[in-house]
């Protein structure tokens, strides 16, 4: 019978085949668990979603400053997740993970890219103070407290807002620079912020 020369080739491609491949593609989702857990590693990371879809890539830290970083799906933009941590030489105990526009990722409570700054503080169950636009640190939230900060897993949200629309020095003057805005202040929610970055992560 014919078919059957092909049995034995066909069983050793399936064996020799990489254990990641076989797996299904974990869904987008970051929590402070599982391969985001404070005890993670790259290695974790490549196991959970495929060493093809993890490399070791240079990232935008603060105030211009660049760091190597854990990058899963770096060539899509929607699935591209950055990953540091505490140990940079053995790349384990993780720091932090971070998205930013134009991410699908969610994560704790539903939170993703896009909302709008009155979504997430319904989401938080009460407002929040962020910085002004337009400065190294501008939109960051600060002082976070309600539902978003108490995350399970012991680690905490970081999230950065940005206008939804152009704005003035004249006319949004009280909504730039060092200061600290009221998420629920109508000035600052007529300019339709919306959520562009957040990331979870664990303290020293």
């Amino acid at each position: 019978m014919p078919h059957r020369r092909f049995a034995l080739p066909a069983l050793m491609l399936f064996l020799a085949t990489p254990s990641y491949a076989q797996q299904p593609t974990p869904p987008l989702t970051l929590a402070c668990s599982g391969p985001f857990a404070k005890d993670s590693s790259h290695g974790r990371l490549q196991q959970t979603f495929g060493a093809p879809n993890v490399a070791i890539q240079k990232v935008d830290g603060a105030e211009g400053e660049s760091f190597e970083a854990s990058v899963l799906y770096r060539s899509t933009p929607e699935k591209r997740l950055e990953v540091a941590w505490s140990d940079d030489r053995k790349r384990s105990g993780l720091a932090s993970a971070s998205v930013k526009k134009p991410s699908a990722w969610s994560g704790p409570e539903g939170i993703r890219v896009g909302m709008t700054l009155d979504e997430v503080t319904r989401l938080n169950g009460q407002p929040f103070k962020l910085n002004g636009f337009e400065w190294d640190y501008g939109g960051f939230v600060v002082d976070l407290k309600g539902k978003l900060a108490i995350l399970p897993g012991g680690c905490a949200m970081t999230l950065r807002f940005s206008p939804g629309m152009a704005l003035d020095a004249r006319k949004h003057a009280g909504l730039l620079g060092e200061k600290k805005l009221s998420s629920s202040d109508a000035k600052l929610l007529a300019v339709k912020p919306v959520l562009t970055e957040w990331s979870v992560g664990y303290g020293e």
